[in-house]
């Protein structure tokens, strides 16, 4: 059953380079087999050991997902999106035993995500996962979210009202934030926010699920 505190909740929540990407390995390389994927942290001194049991939690939730037929249906409306992969898309789900978490041995902090499997059917965890680490990291280390997501909001504020006063419509820019979100809900937030307020400056957004949502161009590769 799903809650408000899972962090993927559909699997449009990614970078739309990474269904560009799939789509290729679909028609180009379908028997491309025991790639191999590992996630590895570039600041130190963050502990993330203490939150393996909740990654797996969020993993487990992940290949739970399927597309639903309207996420299809918007994928497939892509005009550089054939027909074939939707089909394939259509039984697509994330295989557990393709990923493993586990602590570092001799280390009190480092992590080791490894992915392990055929390429097609691994390729797009890499999104996902990056999203589900932010996130449970932030969600158990802000002490004041409240006042975070306060500041966040001002910040922004700030950002729209120079763009407003110094630009003119000549100056765009697209939303490329999935992977290093603070939580889901303002990414959320970040989008509506630029496209009720700058629509004329806010280009589209690389999340597919939020391109959807708010009418806007998925941008990518």
């Amino acid at each position: 059953m799903q809650n408000n505190n899972q962090i993927i909740r559909s699997l449009l929540d990614t970078d739309l380079y990474k269904f560009t990407m799939q789509q290729t390995v679909y028609h180009q390389f379908p028997q491309a087999r025991n790639v191999k994927f590992n996630f590895k942290c570039r600041t130190k001194g963050i502990n993330l050991q203490k939150f393996i049991s909740e990654i797996n939690n969020e993993i487990d939730h992940l290949c739970s997902l399927r597309f639903s037929e309207d996420e299809l249906t918007y994928l497939g409306s892509l005009r550089y999106m054939k027909p074939d992969y939707i089909d394939f898309l259509r039984l697509f789900h994330f295989q557990r035993q393709h990923i493993k978490v586990v602590a570092i041995e001799g280390s009190d902090e480092e992590i080791d995500i490894l992915i392990n499997g055929p390429w097609l059917y691994t390729i797009l965890y890499e999104v996902y996962i990056l999203s589900i680490i932010n996130e449970i990291y932030f969600r158990n280390t802000v002490t004041d979210h409240e006042n975070n997501i306060l500041e966040a909001r001002k910040r922004l504020a700030d950002k729209i009202n120079y763009v407003k006063q110094n630009t003119d419509a000549e100056f765009k820019f697209s939303d490329f934030g999935t992977r290093r979100r603070y939580s889901r809900d303002w990414h959320n937030e970040v989008v509506q926010t630029l496209k009720e307020n700058l629509p004329d400056n806010f280009t589209g957004t690389s999340n597919v699920y939020f391109a959807m949502r708010y009418n806007l161009t998925p941008i990518g590769t």
